[in-house]
């Protein structure tokens, strides 16, 4: 890591790509990080992310044309990959398909920063990324953060249990130190990790893996959509809009 990098002085950096509107960023900001970097292809979501955030970070481009040397030092890198490919309500083409193998992109990027990449990453996914291919395109990527000094960690979590939504996501955390007496664990069973995580070594007992013990996260909601969302009639412009 260069010299410039995080002392501890002051707030982790962090780098998003494929940004979108910026949700990530906002957990981000709540979690302590400031944002110095982000991407995204994608002008009406660069739109939207500008009327949300200071935009001046952002570089509206195909991730494919970018360079690691480009990239800030920051000790968080994170990657909200398209998830088309991985659904189960698409085609599972998995990470041979045109646009969840632009993770490979994410990768590269890493990669060309040899010598001053950040200490941590963070991929997010649809639960789908953990049957891809019976699961080789998961152990694929973990192998791939491995190569790059990356530990990892698997969990599951659905954002249910904060807002009045299921929206269940996989996450991989790649540490480049991960917390002592972790490594060398298999991603257990838990709340935030099925049963098939458990057994990600066993297909692969190269992988470099560690997890880390959490507390337990709050109980699912399945109510409360009422009051979180606006009500309008039918027959309200708000549907209609402009339709003469």
């Amino acid at each position: 890591m260069s010299e410039n990098a995080f002392d501890g002085a002051g707030r982790p950096r962090a780098a998003e790509f494929f940004a979108g509107i910026g949700l990530v960023r906002m957990a981000l900001e709540q979690a302590g990080f400031e944002v110095v970097y982000a991407n995204d292809v994608d002008p009406t979501k660069h739109a939207m992310y500008a009327r949300n955030f200071d935009d001046a970070e952002f570089t509206l481009a195909d991730i494919r044309s970018l360079a690691g040397a480009a990239i800030p030092d920051v000790e968080l890198a994170t990657a909200s990959f398209p998830c088309t490919d991985l659904s189960l309500a698409g085609a599972r083409a998995g990470l041979s398909g045109r646009e969840s193998g632009l993770v490979a992109e994410f990768l590269r990027i890493l990669r060309e920063m040899e010598g001053r990449r950040p200490p941590a990453v963070l991929i997010e996914n649809v639960p789908g990324f953990g049957s891809s291919n019976g699961g080789t395109d998961l152990r694929r990527t973990l192998a791939a953060l491995n190569d790059l000094g990356y530990a990892c960690d698997v969990a599951l979590l659905d954002a249910r249990r904060f807002v009045p939504q299921s929206r269940a996501r996989l996450f991989i955390v790649g540490a480049q130190s991960p917390p002592a007496g972790t490594e060398g664990r298999a991603p257990g069973e838990g709340s935030l990790r099925p049963n098939w995580m458990s057994r990600l070594a066993e297909a692969d007992s190269r992988l470099r893996l560690f997890s880390t013990p959490h507390p337990p996260p709050p109980e699912e909601l399945y109510d409360g959509l009422d009051e979180a969302a606006e009500q309008f009639p039918p027959e309200h412009d708000i549907w209609w809009g402009d339709v003469n």
